[in-house]
């Protein structure tokens, strides 16, 4: 009979031994862009190697930190550094866990890719034991899936912000070629004003008129000279400013569309599942 229990009590242990890993190890889920969270040994800030949750993903560290801090914060959960993680002391996130409790967040990698390592704790460095507690431990890996859509959407609003910039400063420089432009226009009109007066006053020289102001003549024809030079001039500067103003409109379109292209790659959000 004692020999029956210890092989029932065996079993019994390998099979919630079996049960623990595989909450772990044999979990489902898998974030937008295909990375999958596990439960792996890390080092805390104290150096001590604890076992927490972990995931990577292929986006710039510098830009999955920012987003998931951002998350925190909209959501009303923010702490502070210590060492290298990221203390968010006593805190009610039922997202994570149903009770008060102490997260710490550890940021690494490089420009192409970055890990988040996560410890969960109920206090005084009572890290939980992901093995041990498989409602947690899905709940903690559900949310480092979810991360990929918040860093996603964090890395579309700053493009889409570049773009609109962009778009912006396009904008502003053809307003300013505009401008520019009615100022060449005005002193166009300014030119052909000054012809027709000129045309009205200047000397008609008559056949055989032998009473000619020479110096009036030559002085005549060194203003119509000027007038000339002048609307020569106005005419390649209005010819230039409607060509640059052409190419920034075609800039200020191809810009328009890349933004309207742009909107369209939007990524999804966390809600869309549940339509």
């Amino acid at each position: 009979m004692k020999k029956l229990m210890m092989i029932v009590s065996l079993c019994l242990g390998v099979s919630m031994a079996m049960a623990q890993t595989n909450c772990c190890e044999n979990n489902s889920y898998t974030s937008d862009s295909g990375a999958k969270p596990t439960c792996k040994t890390v080092l805390n800030y104290d150096k001590n190697l604890i076992i927490g949750y972990s995931i990577t993903f292929n986006y710039p560290i510098e830009e999955i930190e920012t987003a998931v801090l951002a998350r925190l914060k909209s959501e009303g959960i923010e702490g502070s550094k210590k060492k290298n993680f990221y203390a968010f002391k006593e805190i009610k996130y039922n997202k994570l866990w149903n009770r008060k409790f102490d997260l710490y967040l550890h940021f690494t990698g490089s420009t192409n890719a970055g890990t988040i390592n996560m410890l969960l704790s109920q206090g005084y460095d009572n890290f939980i034991i992901p093995a041990a507690d498989c409602e947690t431990t899905n709940k903690a890996l559900k949310w480092l899936t979810e991360l990929d859509l918040d860093v996603q959407h964090y890395r579309y609003n700053l493009n889409m912000q570049t773009h609109q910039e962009e778009y912006e400063n396009i904008d502003k420089a053809l307003e300013k070629l505009e401008k520019k432009r009615a100022s060449i226009e005005k002193k166009v009109k300014k030119n052909k004003d000054a012809w027709k007066k000129f045309e009205a006053s200047k000397t008609v020289v008559k056949e055989g008129d032998v009473n000619v102001d020479t110096k009036k003549i030559e002085k005549e024809q060194q203003q119509a000279q000027k007038l000339t030079e002048e609307k020569n001039e106005l005419a390649d500067e209005l010819a230039k400013i409607n060509k640059e103003i052409d190419s920034v409109k075609s800039d200020l379109e191809k810009k328009h569309n890349v933004i309207t292209d742009y909107k369209k790659e939007k990524p999804r959000t966390i809600n869309d599942d549940q339509k």
